[in-house]
């Protein structure tokens, strides 16, 4: 992932991922019968070795961050950066990247920009709304949270022939949806919990460039961090650092964007 990746990801971007899951979850239940779409779908992940990857828990994070580096506040939100000297700070409509001397670099996304994906699935066919929710049931879509953890634990050995024409349907469709949130995981998928979040870590510092972190508060407000190295610099932050800034994140004392 390099930085043009980064300041290339627009609000727009984000919206068009939550609204392509609508769209392949509105085609797959109701314009497929659910053998077939479970069939299809075997035959297009049988090559996909990342969709076996389920996330694994993170060793227990810290009680309290560690960090003695500089707290910054976003979007309504704080952390703690074990890096202090800020080389570049760039402020965009949706997000924040900052570029340390050192070589290493946070981008904190706007909650307030990032799609709520229970909602896209449910508003994505009016008629069928009500329908969406009762096939993947009120488990599954009672958050975002909920939904992203079914999805990510899901793998091909899911995708079972059933009496139940409503797990096929589910199974098969949110697989679908994997890759959309598991790009580079890889075999570096992890979940985690603190005091204020829940969520998940993309890649694995030791060996990935740019870690993404995609964690929920107790609002289900989605909280996305990009935590890595600059283009040309071998320096890499380790899981170490990336613990102390995660567990760090909580509500900011005033709730202003910066």
């Amino acid at each position: 992932m390099t930085d043009r990746r980064i300041l290339g990801l627009s609000a727009a971007s984000l919206a068009a991922k939550g609204a392509a899951a609508a769209l392949l979850v509105v085609f797959l239940i109701f314009y497929l019968k659910p053998v077939a779409a479970l069939l299809i779908t075997r035959w297009d992940v049988r090559n996909e070795k990342e969709l076996w990857v389920v996330p694994r828990p993170l060793p227990t994070l810290p009680a309290v961050s560690s960090i003695k580096g500089k707290t910054f506040s976003y979007f309504g939100y704080q952390i703690d950066s074990p890096w202090a000297d800020v080389k570049q700070e760039k402020a965009l409509k949706f997000m924040t990247v900052l570029y340390f001397s050192g070589g290493q670099l946070i981008a904190i996304h706007d909650p307030a920009q990032m799609p709520d994906d229970v909602q896209i699935m449910e508003q994505a066919d009016g008629e069928h709304g009500a329908r969406i929710k009762n096939i993947f049931g009120e488990d599954t879509m009672r958050s975002n949270y909920a939904l992203r953890s079914r999805i990510l634990n899901l793998t091909p050995g899911d995708l079972r022939l059933s009496f139940s024409w409503r797990e096929m349907a589910s199974n098969s469709t949110l697989l679908m949806l994997k890759p959309m949130w598991s790009l580079q995981s890889k075999d570096g998928l992890y979940s985690f919990e603190t005091n204020f979040l829940r969520g998940f870590q993309e890649g694995d510092p030791a060996r990935d460039n740019m870690v993404v972190i995609d964690a929920f508060d107790a609002q289900d407000r989605e909280i996305e961090l990009w935590i890595g190295s600059q283009r040309g610099t071998a320096v890499r932050p380790s899981q170490a650092d990336i613990d102390g800034i995660v567990w760090s994140v909580r509500p900011a004392a005033t709730l202003q964007t910066k």
